[in-house]
């Protein structure tokens, strides 16, 4: 063989070389592995009940936050300009000659504070504050619903794949065997129906790889729909998949969960605030006192010159205005009832949560 020809062959060789190298380089690049870590991360980031639940809040404080209104001063300027078409009162200068002006200037600037209102304010801060204290409850309770969804993803993804692993075994185990006992058929020592059958059993563990390998990426599909990832990145699940231990009973893991759930703490926020509505509606039924500080101008001049200052001390209430107060009162007392009974039956439900997921527990602690 000629020296160059030599030299191309192998040259050749060491590029197909190369070549494989670099394709098997790139799957495994391209194919990345996902742990329960960087999962659990991803989805707290990018989740969207999250991010909204968040906007809500920042809602529910600058409501928190405006309603400290009712406890500050109010202070109010006016001015206006007045023209009488008809009947404009008569004024007298100094000589007691009449005058008679259609034209006056008005001003004034008012400073006024509610000394009591029978409680309206307070309630209505304690509800805000409620409120906002029920959706960031709400917002542990999207976490943890996402936190469950993507472990329990992860987890079964995880568990197909090992599936997978198993079954393909078994398939090169079955194999082994089709290929050992067509041997022996030529050899004459087996029947063709030993041959058959064995055949029969290769293409059922072949069957059973195609449907494994079909439910990893199934489970795959779901896992990056939640992690938000493309449908065409390749993705796999590390992590291992170790038996679970549980030390307490079902009663003392009941009696904590009524006690952290946070749907459980999310009515509790919701009963104090219905608490608060309740409060604001029976305010209705006290008077309310205003005080104020009013100095007003009035005159025939742009800048009028006649000066007035006042100290108003106002008391009010009414003595009918129909049977609105007491039913509204009624019907708020009636929500906070409502709202307390909803509250055991959330209890009882989260109990009955727990009974179950800790007999399923024990059951698949069996089974293993």
């Amino acid at each position: 063989m000629k020296p160059g020809l030599r030299f191309d062959l192998l040259m050749k060789k060491y590029l197909f070389i190369l070549l494989s190298l670099l394709v098997l380089l790139a799957e495994s690049v391209n194919v990345l592995a996902i742990t329960l870590d960087e999962a659990v991360k991803r989805a707290i980031d990018v989740s969207y009940p999250i991010k909204e639940q968040k906007e809500t809040i920042k809602r529910t404080e600058f409501s928190y936050i405006s309603s400290i209104d009712p406890f500050l001063p109010t202070v109010t300027i006016k001015s206006g300009y007045n023209r009488y078409l008809y009947g404009a009162p008569i004024t007298y200068s100094s000589g007691f000659a009449p005058l008679v002006n259609n034209e006056f200037y008005s001003s004034s600037g008012t400073i006024s504070y509610r000394l009591f209102d029978g409680g309206l304010r307070f309630a209505q801060r304690q509800g805000s504050f409620s409120l906002m204290s029920r959706e960031k409850e709400k917002l542990q309770s999207i976490r943890n619903d996402v936190l469950y969804n993507v472990r329990t993803g992860f987890f079964t993804a995880l568990g197909k794949r090992t599936v997978v692993e198993k079954r393909k075994e078994a398939y090169e185990t079955t194999k082994r065997l089709y290929d050992l006992t067509k041997a022996r058929f030529a050899e004459g020592i087996v029947r063709k129906s030993d041959v058959l059958q064995t055949e029969v059993r290769l293409t059922s563990s072949k069957i059973d790889v195609v449907d494994a390998e079909t439910d990893y990426e199934k489970s795959m599909e779901d896992l990056k729909s939640l992690l938000l990832i493309e449908p065409n990145e390749k993705h796999d699940v590390e992590g291992v998949l170790d038996v679970p231990r549980l030390s307490e009973s079902h009663e003392s893991l009941a009696e904590k969960a009524v006690k952290t759930r946070p749907d459980v703490i999310y009515q509790l926020k919701e009963i104090e605030r219905l608490t608060s509505v309740y409060k604001e509606k029976k305010s209705s039924w006290w008077p309310k006192l205003d005080v104020g500080l009013q100095q007003s101008r009035q005159d025939t001049s742009f800048f009028p010159n006649n000066r007035e200052d006042t100290v108003m001390l106002s008391f009010s209430y009414p003595l009918f205005d129909g049977v609105g107060r007491y039913y509204n009162m009624e019907g708020a007392l009636k929500d906070v009832s409502a709202a307390k009974y909803r509250l055991e039956e959330i209890k009882r439900g989260v109990r009955l949560d727990i009974i179950k997921a800790y007999k399923d527990f024990n059951l698949s602690l069996e089974n293993i």
